[in-house]
């Protein structure tokens, strides 16, 4: 990646089309946790075990992704093609999950959705690690910071469109006897998956072309920067870990806490206006955040974004009412959203220029462990307000707020790139 290649080569259009297939792949991912997984597991479980089975379900694609990512993203990186290094995998994936969900369709006990849905975490995590390559393989190190911010609106804006669609049309599936409705919802889902597949390999494909004035992923790589991985990388793992950990809180709890603390009248339907809430202001915020980012650095708008989170997740401690905890939702979707954009900027600049898969697939191992930790602790959270009400919500967001304060303080040690360059050119100026 070269710093003084001209970044009016990339513009905004042509990083939202590179950045297409996080509105499909992301959606895919939300819709099918949040919709169409737990009506299938209502039907092939017992009433009193659904949730238990539907977190061993989850957690089973979890472990697959983390297992697959890291390492189909060092071998995108050894691998040469007539179709690149990111393009083969993303095709590959996106058809094999498309099979896999039509065979969705027919499974008739947990088992075999168990094994089918670990298939088609297997395929999708195929498509995702390289992908999240694309943008440290192509983007000059000045567009980093916008294009990492049209990555998180895509990713936001396809997981509300997809959850949105697939609970409208699944409400209408209410057994055998409606099951056109489930092959709609899951043929909308995978037609989304191969469009957006479509667009970005193509954006890419037209990038990598010598023709078109782009030199190879090689001739690309930054003089500051080696083919090594990161050697602070670890540090930026565990802070990436803590801040994912503590964004994936409320969602995952919410509900319970609207219903149990707030003691709102319709629970559901506020939590549900909330992530709404929550999602819009975030969608407003990523790309300021990130272009504020390319001027002033990642670390530091990282680190803002992690500290107002922080100070957002305390305040919704000290609602007593849906209008109050919509608007610090709303403050605190700003703040996440300024972070994700800033911190995504921050994990790709960071990143070695042969080594772009791997790295991101290491990074996303933050991500997954992040979200799986968070979903373990219901049982503590329950042992807590049985021996005072309400003590687990308080934890809970307390130390939600305390992980996001120490992940922006585990980015303060951490050298960049561009810190890299930045010291190059004034050794270079004083000799």
């Amino acid at each position: 990646m070269n710093p003084n290649r001209p970044a009016t080569q990339w513009g905004n259009l042509s990083l939202l089309r590179l950045g297409a297939f996080g509105f499909g792949i992301t959606g895919f991912f939300l819709a099918m946790d949040a919709v169409i997984l737990p009506v299938l597991v209502l039907d092939v479980a017992p009433e009193e075990a659904k949730n238990t089975f539907l977190g061993m379900l989850g957690l089973g694609g979890m472990a697959v992704a983390a297992l697959v990512q890291p390492l189909i993203g060092w071998y995108s990186d050894k691998t040469r093609s007539p179709l690149g290094r990111r393009v083969p995998y993303m095709a590959w994936g996106s058809v094999f999950v498309c099979l896999g969900l039509a065979a969705l369709g027919f499974t008739s006990s947990y088992v075999s959705l168990f094994v089918i849905w670990v298939l088609i975490q297997a395929n999708a995590s195929i498509s995702y690690g390289p992908f999240q390559a694309v943008i440290r393989d192509l983007v000059p190190v000045n567009k980093i910071g916008i294009a990492s911010s049209l990555k998180i609106l895509a990713d936001a804006s396809g997981g509300m469109v997809l959850i949105a669609v697939s609970g409208t049309l699944l409400g209408r599936y209410t057994g055998p006897e409606s099951f056109i409705w489930l092959w709609i919802t899951l043929g909308t889902v995978g037609g989304v998956l191969l469009i957006t597949a479509i667009i970005t390999s193509c954006t890419v494909l037209s990038r990598e072309r010598p023709e078109n004035g782009s030199r190879s992923a090689e001739q690309r790589s930054n003089p500051t920067s080696s083919d090594r991985l990161h050697p602070q990388l670890t540090w930026f793992v565990g802070s990436r870990y803590l801040l994912i950990a503590a964004i994936a809180v409320f969602p995952t709890y919410g509900l319970f806490f609207l219903r149990d603390v707030v003691q709102v009248t319709n629970p559901a339907q506020t939590f549900g206006t909330m992530i709404l809430s929550i999602g819009g202001a975030l969608a407003l915020s990523v790309y300021p955040a990130g272009w504020l980012s390319d001027k002033i650095g990642r670390k530091p708008v990282s680190m803002a974004g992690a500290i107002a989170a922080a100070v957002g997740t305390i305040g919704i401690l000290y609602t007593d009412s849906a209008m109050q905890i919509m608007v610090i939702a709303s403050f605190t979707g700003v703040a996440i959203g300024v972070l994700l954009s800033a911190n995504w900027a921050l994990a790709n600049e960071i990143g070695s220029s042969g080594r772009a898969g791997q790295h991101m697939g290491i990074v996303n191992l933050a991500t997954v462990g992040g979200v799986a930790s968070t979903k373990m602790l219901g049982p503590g959270v329950d042992i807590l307000n049985l021996e005072s009400s309400a003590a687990g919500y308080s934890a809970l967001l307390i130390g939600s707020a305390v992980f996001f304060l120490f992940g922006a303080l585990l980015l303060l040690p951490l050298r960049t790139n561009l810190d890299n360059a930045q010291n190059t050119d004034n050794h270079t100026q004083d000799a």
